[in-house]
């Protein structure tokens, strides 16, 4: 059997590999119905956010969480030592929206990140329901909070939820939506077909009693990200999930403003992916493995091969395939641009994957 032979065998294998993923688990995301459980009274619930030195995002971002049209929460914001006017800033709001609490985090910080700061939280908040978001983030809506707790109503004990970025113009941005619709396309498919891997710590929303079941964050103290994935990394598979996903009950965050800044978030993201249970970094591995071996294949196929119709027949078979499901999915999420380049997400965000994995091996070697 000669080289050319092999990648033949690889191209069609991931092919198909391809597609039976396409269709088996995308597909389940695109064909998905929400559930039509709704609660007959609204439980309290209490909105968590961690902040240190974010005066300004507050400002600009709070109001959007203390003015939506839920009948009664609170919004807790811890405070992780401050030193930029965060705490005047909250002071102020606080005068303003009686459902606002502040509590100050004055403990000695023995985790990375803000895990510590965030578990404090949660004993500091009155509802059973918690939901987390960021405070960087808006709500993309006046109905966020309802959307998100409505996720409870079937008796789930765990809603997944979307976060947005900030649409801006220039390469970087595109990236970072594409990248960003990618990963919500992943995590949301997943947890439909029954493997929940990760959340997003911008909008997410569990049971206090569940946080407490699961041990909070104290298995991974040693890892600044991870506040929101490792927590579904733990769960019991008999944990009872919900996804939420329309426009309505999204956030918007505020995207990274730099290549390097972003390749470092996403550093940090792949130092949290390193500590998933065996059963998520195999299935993730297979499907990441599958793409970049189709691209990889493909390519050498088309330059190489005696099949040329064959292999571009396949090829546009798989790409309207995938096209065909990315557009309902963005439909469901609200999404109207970028659909054509979506059949490239896959790869795009591998790749990003991959240098950042470089970059945080360059970060650990400066630390050493």
């Amino acid at each position: 059997m000669d080289w050319i032979e092999i990648i033949s065998i690889v191209f069609y294998g991931s092919s198909a590999g391809l597609l039976l993923f396409y269709l088996l688990i995308y597909r389940k995301f695109s064909n998905h119905k929400p559930s039509s459980a709704r609660f007959e009274k609204l439980p309290f619930v209490s909105v968590i956010i961690c902040a240190r030195n974010e005066s300004e995002n507050i400002k600009k971002f709070l109001p959007s969480i203390l003015t939506q049209k839920y009948p009664d929460f609170e919004v807790l914001v811890v405070n992780d030592n401050s030193t930029d006017g965060t705490q005047k800033t909250l002071a102020d709001l606080s005068v303003k929206f009686s459902n606002l609490k502040v509590v100050d985090f004055k403990e000695e910080k023995i985790s990375k990140g803000k895990k510590q700061v965030l578990e404090f939280g949660v004993s500091e908040a009155k509802g059973e329901y918690l939901v987390m978001t960021d405070a960087d983030c808006k709500a993309a809506s006046p109905f966020w909070l309802v959307g998100m707790v409505s996720g409870f109503s079937n008796n789930s004990e765990l809603v997944l939820g979307v976060g947005m970025y900030e649409k801006k113009q220039g390469w970087l941005n595109k990236l970072i939506q594409l990248d960003t619709l990618f990963i919500i396309t992943q995590y949301i498919s997943f947890a439909i077909a029954g493997f929940p891997y990760m959340s997003v710590g911008r909008n997410v929303a569990y049971k206090k009693s569940l946080f407490y079941q699961i041990g909070g964050f104290k298995n991974h103290y040693d890892i600044a990200s991870g506040d929101d994935d490792l927590l579904i990394n733990e769960m019991s598979p008999s944990t009872k999930i919900n996804v939420v996903y329309n426009p309505s009950a999204q956030t918007i965050s505020v995207p990274e403003n730099s290549w390097g800044n972003f390749i470092n978030q996403k550093s940090r993201h792949i130092s949290a992916g390193m500590k998933y249970n065996k059963r998520n970094l195999i299935i993730l591995g297979l499907s990441y493995l599958l793409v970049m071996f189709w691209y990889t294949s493909l390519l050498l196929m088309i330059c190489y091969s005696n099949e040329l119709a064959i292999v571009l027949t396949i090829g546009v078979l798989k790409n309207i395939t995938l096209y065909t499901i990315i557009r309902r999915i963005f439909a469901k999420i609200g999404v109207a641009e970028l659909i054509l380049l979506s059949i490239f997400m896959d790869i795009m965000s591998i790749f990003v994957q991959i240098v950042a994995t470089i970059n945080s091996l360059k970060i650990k070697e400066r630390q050493w």
